[in-house]
């Protein structure tokens, strides 16, 4: 049995007298030391599910469970031990400082007046070192980067002391750097037995850190699987309608139209690999047997075309003397 599972449910929204129904007949399972990312394209109703096993949002039929209970037996407090929530919205009050936004996570444990124990101090103090952000702790709200809040805000939930994380977009809008740096931390703390769910666009990251993909599509059940058998049998190219724009699933690549000149590059494998996207970018076609060749090694490129060789500096370099000729 997961921590959550997810039978036969239906989301979407209820306005006075009309039930708008997005999804319908999910029946998902989360394990403890899982991360889980939640792919499909816009308007399919990612985030919806996330508010609505959350208890943020009503569910339009189907039961959820957390540790065999229902949600709708469990009491705010009882779900808040359960679950925490990142999502994308950024906190009310920007005036707090990082120790005092942390410190929220324990609410459910403080009481009614908010009065934290030495265990709450311990907690939030481990919660911030896990995340590594103990050079902020002080700062306020307001002088954090995209990057550094969501850092914070995984830390809150951490705080929370919850077997279930789940986060709506958590790397949107940051920098590939800090992308990378928060989905290697939430896969260290669903190492550590966690059980964590991203609803996510990013499928670069999300394909190499997840252990299972949930696919949502319009009109379609919910798929769901190893990243790599998603990928090989074409259903997250499907989903997510890759194939309409000549998607590379194995480079992460678009093919463009290629309607010149056959060009062979040899030499070292990473400068040859940007060489060839760069002749492809420009129209180029890469064949084997072409006529042009192109030695490709650091800081150096030998072109050879028409019993002529040209020694070039730069990938702009070469690509202009192809032009020119």
């Amino acid at each position: 049995m997961g921590v959550l599972e997810v039978k036969n449910l239906s989301i979407g929204y209820r306005n006075k007298d009309q039930v708008k129904v997005i999804q319908h007949d999910i029946n998902v399972s989360l394990e403890k030391g899982q991360i889980i990312s939640l792919m499909g394209q816009n308007g399919v109703g990612k985030t919806t599910f996330i508010k609505t096993i959350s208890g943020l949002l009503d569910q339009l039929g189907g039961e959820i469970l957390y540790g065999g209970k229902s949600i709708a037996k469990l009491s705010k407090l009882e779900l808040a031990q359960q679950l925490s929530v990142v999502l994308t919205e950024k906190p009310y009050s920007q005036n707090l400082s990082v120790l005092e936004l942390i410190a929220i996570g324990r609410h459910p444990y403080s009481g009614w007046l908010g009065t934290l124990s030495s265990h709450d101090k311990e907690i939030i103090d481990w919660a911030i070192s896990e995340t590594h952000i103990n050079y902020l702790a002080n700062r306020k709200i307001y002088e954090l980067s995209d990057g550094q809040l969501q850092k914070v805000m995984i830390a809150r939930a951490l705080a929370q002391e919850t077997d279930i994380i789940l986060l709506d977009e958590p790397a949107a809008h940051l920098d590939l750097y800090n992308k990378i740096e928060v989905m290697v931390l939430l896969r260290e703390i669903a190492r550590k037995g966690k059980a964590i769910l991203i609803s996510t666009h990013d499928m670069q990251v999300s394909t190499q850190l997840s252990d299972k993909l949930w696919l949502f599509n319009f009109n379609k059940p919910v798929v769901q699987g190893s990243p790599e058998d998603l990928i090989l049998d074409g259903t997250l190219e499907q989903t997510l309608y890759l194939q309409d724009y000549g998607y590379d699933m194995i480079h992460g690549t678009v093919d463009l139209d290629q309607n010149g000149r056959s060009i062979h590059v040899t030499g070292d494998e990473k400068v040859v690999y940007w060489t060839q996207q760069a002749l492809k970018r420009n129209g180029y076609r890469l064949e084997e047997n072409a006529e042009v060749t192109v030695l490709a090694n650091p800081n150096s490129w030998k072109l050879n075309v028409a019993q002529q060789t040209f020694e070039l500096n730069t990938i702009t370099e070469l690509v202009s003397k192809l032009n020119d000729l």
